[in-house]
């Protein structure tokens, strides 16, 4: 069952010196905290007479939170005398061995409190920063009316179950919402201009070819570009080294603008004759490299 909002306490001990002080603090900003049994959120409101940008949902949380009590006090470190406290190690002997003792009274470790920001525009509102939302939408309303009830949704504030939340505003309610010009990497897909591109493989391992019909003999031919890329094309024994340098430009457009040879490995030798085949000048599962002139 999703956490309540529930108050955390009263931090002060005595609530009509809160009330006294009240009016020195009107126009401090208020810090609105609210927790449950196994979570917590806090809400700081920085423009506490200004009207909620986001209609009544909004206020209706602002008055949710106000409910809460304020934000515990850290202890004061005193220069007085302070007892020991903790675990330690009991001295040993030749015959009984050292052994550690916990602290019994050591108190349990609290769970990390999540901090996240709501900021309000004057279209909508914003979680952190993420897409734009409006209270409009059902969807988006019923994340404030959760909010409102006492729960707080683990996917929209990306916390875990039971963990803490303080909720802070930012109200920029004279602004209208502009995305972040922050850079966001590219989520869609798409075709590279130009000639159709084989794909790239790591190694020797075999790419399926676009010269191979399959009726035909083929042969595979490794391809060391001078960059360091391998590529493996599948072609027919009639095919021409002319075809070896088109698969080259294809898999590399930028290529036709340089100057380059292709070549044999061993014997080492240079395939100048564009129109002689694959089988007559002995390519037939060989590597060819290129080399920039």
């Amino acid at each position: 069952m999703p956490p309540r909002f529930g108050r955390i306490g009263d931090w002060s001990n005595d609530a009509d010196e809160r009330d006294e002080q009240s009016d020195e603090n009107n126009d401090k900003r208020e810090s609105w905290f609210a927790g449950g049994e196994r979570s917590g959120i806090s809400v700081q409101n920085p423009n506490r007479r200004g009207d909620a940008p986001s209609g009544n949902l909004v206020r209706d949380l602002l008055q949710r939170a106000s409910e809460g009590g304020p934000p515990p006090q850290e202890p004061e470190s005193g220069g007085g005398f302070r007892v020991f406290s903790g675990g330690g190690h009991t001295l040993g002997s030749d015959d009984v061995p050292s052994s550690y003792i916990a602290d019994p009274n050591a108190p349990e470790q609290e769970e990390d409190v999540a901090r996240r920001t709501i900021t309000l525009w004057q279209d909508g509102f914003q979680i952190e920063d993420g897409e734009l939302m409006h209270d409009d939408d059902p969807e988006h309303a019923q994340i404030l009316a959760d909010l409102i009830a006492g729960n707080a949704p683990i996917s929209v504030l990306n916390v875990r179950p039971g963990q803490p939340v303080e909720l802070r505003i930012n109200p920029r309610q004279q602004e209208l919402y502009r995305p972040s010009a922050g850079v966001r990497a590219f989520r869609g897909s798409g075709q590279r201009l130009g000639a159709p591109v084989p794909d790239l493989i790591p190694g020797s391992s075999t790419m399926p070819g676009s010269f191979s019909p399959p009726a035909r003999p083929t042969t595979s031919v490794q391809v060391r570009l001078a960059d360091g890329t391998r590529l493996v094309c599948r072609m027919n024994l009639n095919h021409t080294i002319g075809d070896i340098r088109n698969f080259i430009n294809a898999s590399r457009p930028e290529n036709v603008a340089r100057p380059y040879t292709i070549g044999t490995t061993f014997p080492n030798r240079i395939l100048e004759d564009d129109a002689a085949t694959i089988e007559s000048a002995g390519l037939v599962n060989s590597v060819v490299v290129q080399r920039w002139v």
